[in-house]
């Protein structure tokens, strides 16, 4: 009789430590799955960076940026140049809101990041309209996640580059 019970104690207990076992594999399976999304997701976000950065000269660039901030008007050489890079940079940020909603990047990191977006598409900068024609080709969690940022921001941009 007491090897019966023993034996049955036995018996329940690696049922439940293969229930456990179960359960931590299924979470190494999600975690995994998590890291892998956000790598594809960097992936995707470099090749779009890198494929935009060949169409940017940086001379103009340079003069455009300066041009931009002044209110300048710019050349429609100038204004692509200008707009690639806006788009460019926002992408960047678009990889980090991603990277922080999947929870592999940490609050603190993300509003670094966030404070970008005033700078470079707030009610006061120079590409903020540009970026109402851009917006379309960015997630609509992103965007809206923008949207809230500048109204927030109020045109205030607290980061500078």
């Amino acid at each position: 009789m007491d090897r019966e019970i023993v034996a049955s104690t036995g018996e329940w207990a690696g049922a439940i430590a293969v229930v456990v076992t179960l359960f931590y594999l299924a979470r190494q399976i999600k975690d995994a799955n998590e890291v892998a999304r956000g790598s594809a997701r960097q992936a995707i976000s470099q090749m779009n960076i890198d494929a935009w950065s060949v169409s940017i000269d940086s001379r103009v660039l340079s003069l455009a940026s300066t041009k931009a901030v002044s209110g300048d008007e710019l050349s429609p050489e100038e204004q692509g140049n200008y707009n690639r890079w806006i788009i460019m940079r926002m992408r960047f940020v678009e990889n980090a809101f991603y990277q922080y909603q999947a929870g592999l990047l940490s609050t603190d990191e993300w509003i670094g990041y966030r404070q970008l977006i005033p700078f470079l598409v707030g009610t006061r900068s120079p590409a903020h309209e540009n970026w109402k024609i851009a917006e379309v080709a960015f997630s609509p969690p992103f965007v809206s996640e923008v949207e809230r940022v500048v109204s927030l921001d109020q045109g205030q941009a607290k980061a500078s580059l």
